[in-house]
């Protein structure tokens, strides 16, 4: 008996629940006309990228700096003053700019000297051999062969 009563509430549920799945035809939506929407408002411009900061060094700080040990007085930028003492314009386009702690140090003297180079992407407004310059940029240091000076390169922007 208790088998048979089993087999006939399987038998109702299997046909309810089959009969709950009939499928039921979707109800037609009439289509409507709607006023256009108004344009979105333009996007919010992004703020300005956030001001370089420079690490402001003098020829002096920066040319006892170790290139192969990073100290906490640098900076990936650094603004460097001094006089410029020599102005070539290469071939490639650059501009290098010598700028010496004194203005009559003739020649690349290591000790007392850092390199700028201007870019064409960059160009700079250069003042005359012997006057005062504040150069700010990107440091490096140039290990070539008979180089092994600092550098500011590019030159991202001037103070005379």
């Amino acid at each position: 008996m208790y088998k048979t009563a089993m087999m006939v509430l399987l038998f109702i549920g299997l046909s309810w629940s089959s009969a709950a799945q009939t499928p039921q035809p979707k109800p037609v939506s009439k289509k409507t006309t709607t006023a256009p929407k108004a344009a979105a408002a333009p996007a919010k411009a992004p703020d300005a990228a956030p001001k370089a900061t420079y690490a402001e060094l003098t020829i002096g700080e920066l040319v006892t700096e170790d290139a192969n040990r990073w100290s906490d007085r640098m900076s990936s930028r650094i603004a460097v003053s001094g006089f410029v003492t020599d102005i070539n314009k290469g071939d490639d386009g650059d501009t290098t700019v010598r700028i010496c702690e004194n203005p009559k140090i003739a020649g690349m003297d290591r000790a007392r000297c850092v390199v700028a180079k201007c870019i064409p992407k960059l160009p700079c407004d250069l003042p005359s051999v012997g006057k005062p310059i504040t150069v700010k940029g990107i440091s490096r240091y140039d290990a070539k062969v008979g180089s092994h000076w600092w550098e500011v390169d590019p030159v991202e922007s001037i103070d005379k």
